[in-house]
């Protein structure tokens, strides 16, 4: 893949909480998005246990430059709970054309509150299967027609302790609103491509209404860093199922990953989704045009 008038080139830098400071070799397409990132800013109170150190916008800014991308999506953390004040505050930074969010609310959230935060920026809701408040079958149904009803998706977290998308299968399949699987669906190794969970996903996608981000390699990676190469084939595979509803994030600051393993290599992370993508068109489909559709269709 070549750099073009219709690229970015990253810049050499170094940003917190990623390892090295040389751009991809791989230009971003103008508007590029990384669909998965975190702010945590000291600014505001989290709650339960402290578990990331500052991880601001100005930093990220940094991040994102280094990798030559236009545009995020600002996914909220588990530890702020439903207190969504810190992503609102992330947008208005970042501006709502080069960003938008990913809240999470309670399963009773408001009509109201659900409009509110559609007005800062928020595109879509988090919906954890394995921790916080894990929400009923039926509860995620209401929290779908609250999602269609603004043109949003849900956002689905699963666990590496169990494959719980064999459990969801069926109540993701049915909801009115698009659907976004986390991180590969937390793929367990050694099974890898081979597992339910891989199994599940490939149906999932084949439905024409769910999507699978290529994301936190470092949580189903049994190799790990700096290459996750055990990931190859099932992110070529999801990809040549359906380009169309693949989406790519860095999942910067990879809170999972401090003081536990060596933290990802941002420009490494991007040439390997160039390298799954094999071709610019699909490329630019991942980083531009799909997230253009889930995030930007208003």
């Amino acid at each position: 893949m070549q750099a073009h008038s219709t690229t970015v080139t990253g810049e050499e830098l170094r940003a917190p909480h990623s390892t090295g400071t040389a751009p991809p070799r791989t230009a971003a397409p103008i508007d590029a998005t990384d669909c998965h990132h975190h702010i945590f800013d000291p600014r505001f109170q989290k709650y339960g246990e402290i578990y990331v150190p500052s991880a601001t916008v100005a930093e990220y800014q940094l991040f994102k430059r280094r990798l030559g991308l236009s545009r995020s999506i600002v996914v909220a953390p588990s530890n702020y709970g439903t207190d969504n004040s810190c992503l609102i505050d992330a947008l208005q930074q970042l501006g709502t054309t080069a960003a938008r969010g990913v809240a999470y609310v309670g399963p009773q959230v408001s009509d109201d509150e659900i409009k509110r935060l559609h007005e800062h920026g928020v595109r879509g809701l988090r919906i954890y299967l394995d921790k916080n408040q894990v929400p009923t079958h039926e509860q995620v149904r209401t929290l779908g027609k609250q999602a269609a009803d603004q043109g949003w998706s849900l956002q689905f977290v699963g666990t590496a302790r169990t494959e719980i998308f064999v459990e969801w299968q069926d109540s993701i399949l049915n909801l009115p609103c698009s659907s976004v699987i986390d991180h590969f669906g937390w793929l367990p190794q050694p099974a890898g491509v081979n597992s339910k969970t891989a199994q599940t996903l490939y149906k999932l996608l084949d439905s024409g209404k769910v999507y699978v981000k290529l994301s936190g390699l470092y949580l189903s990676s049994a190799i790990g860093y700096p290459t996750y190469s055990d990931l190859d084939e099932v992110a070529t595979r999801f990809i040549t199922l359906a380009p169309e509803r693949i989406i790519w994030g860095s999942d910067w600051p990879h809170p999972m990953a401090m003081g536990k393993q060596q933290m990802p290599d941002g420009a490494m992370l991007f040439d390997r989704l160039a390298q799954w993508a094999q071709r610019d068109e699909v490329f630019q489909q991942i980083l531009v045009g799909n997230p253009d559709r889930l995030y930007w269709a208003d």
